[in-house]
């Protein structure tokens, strides 16, 4: 009966996937998957397959985020916005006390601001970039009775040491501290 060729074949079909399945897998659930393609993942990137993002010690993640502590009232044309609460600072690319970003690497960034004017004010606002403009932000609250928030976002190609900050582009600028922020990270 050991021998009939139907129940052979039954016995090594339900077999060999108890087996296999043992091979495969010995790490049972969520944390054997986990721990199962990360070492997949990291096979595919030794031989190419897959593009490294970052390095483990994330030397080339590049991201920030700020805000400022107090109102700024007055900023003439020229000035800076000094964001000077750090959120983060991956890549340890942005100084908080001069409000400037400068690219660690090379590479397409990018930059996101708002501002919240204080009531009856303005701030017109761009980034630059070295100097130069590159991005306008026109926050003008025409009622006198407002408080007026403006974003804006927009992508740059920078060289490594590029300086980036927020400034102001015409007249003044009177921008509330809480609901003001300066972001960027690099593609």
């Amino acid at each position: 009966m050991f021998w009939n060729p139907f129940l052979r074949i039954s016995l090594l079909v339900l077999l060999v996937p108890l087996i296999l399945c043992e091979k495969v897998s010995p790490k049972p659930g969520l944390k054997g998957f986990r721990e199962d393609y990360k070492s997949i993942t990291e096979t595919c990137q030794a031989v190419g397959f897959i593009k490294k993002c970052q390095s483990n010690t994330g030397k080339s993640m590049v991201a920030f985020d700020v805000r400022m502590r107090n109102h700024r009232r007055n900023l003439g044309k020229g000035s800076k916005v000094v964001f000077d609460k750090v959120d983060l600072n991956e890549g340890q690319g942005y100084d908080a006390s001069s409000g400037v970003f400068t690219a660690p690497h090379s590479g397409i960034y990018v930059f996101d601001w708002t501002t919240l004017t204080l009531p009856g004010k303005n701030a017109f606002t761009s980034v630059v970039v070295n100097g130069s403009y590159k991005s306008w932000n026109y926050c003008n609250d025409r009622t006198k009775n407002l408080w007026l928030p403006c974003s804006k976002m927009t992508v740059v190609k920078l060289k490594q040491g590029d300086k980036v900050w927020i400034g102001v582009n015409s007249g003044t600028a009177d921008i509330h501290k809480q609901y003001t922020s300066f972001s960027g990270y690099k593609l």
